[in-house]
């Protein structure tokens, strides 16, 4: 919030609390926000930040914990920033983690679902709710156990290779995209667990 505002505003946080003290613009004591007014406060006080390359380059690179740099679009020339995945320093350790806790149920998309039927993977397809409107697939949410509603808290196509101390995966060759994309970047690792980042508490 400093850095968004230019220093205007600050907020102190206090352990163990869902809130912050924030120091209003124009007031010198700071009052305590909680919920949706804190909420408001500081999507108007972001709302009413003047933006621009650097700024946003540097709030780039603290929301996403990576290297971010002002650049410039090579084809339009429209000002831009280049964030750094850092994905060439990720090594997938095949521990599992990311199967065995699913916080994602709803972005297997279209060409996920006409793949398993191009290849006959009813196996796969039976742990998949399509979602219609008026008939037509609207979305697709994963991995919903057979003949139930409910929505499966460890992916179903995970095995435990004991002996390496590992997890494989049963349907590598077709996976959902998603899961090919795990994790996006290094602060999508951070939030999500996956240790495939060496010396993450140091960057």
């Amino acid at each position: 919030m400093p850095l968004v505002t230019d220093n205007r505003i600050h907020l102190k946080r206090e352990p163990g609390k869902n809130g912050a003290w924030v120091n209003r613009a124009g007031k010198s004591q700071m009052k305590w926000l909680d919920g949706p007014e804190l909420v408001e406060y500081m999507c108007n006080a972001v709302d009413q930040t003047q933006w621009h390359p650097d700024l946003l380059a540097a709030a780039c690179a603290r929301v996403f914990r990576t290297r971010a740099t002002p650049e410039e679009d090579e084809k339009t020339g429209n000002p831009g920033v280049r964030i750094e995945t850092d994905m060439e320093a990720f090594h997938c350790r095949q521990c599992g983690f990311c199967c065995r806790f699913l916080d994602s149920h709803n972005e297997v998309t279209t060409e996920d679902v006409a793949l398993w039927k191009a290849s006959g993977r009813n196996d796969i397809l039976k742990w998949v709710n399509e979602i219609s409107v008026n008939g037509e697939p609207q979305r697709y949410r994963t991995w919903v156990v057979p003949g139930t509603q409910k929505q499966a808290d460890t992916c179903p196509f995970l095995i435990e290779a004991k002996e390496c101390q590992q997890w494989l995966c049963r349907i590598h060759d077709v996976k959902p995209d998603i899961c090919r994309q795990f994790p996006l970047s290094r602060k999508h690792a951070v939030m999500s667990g996956c240790p495939g980042f060496k010396g993450l508490d140091k960057k």
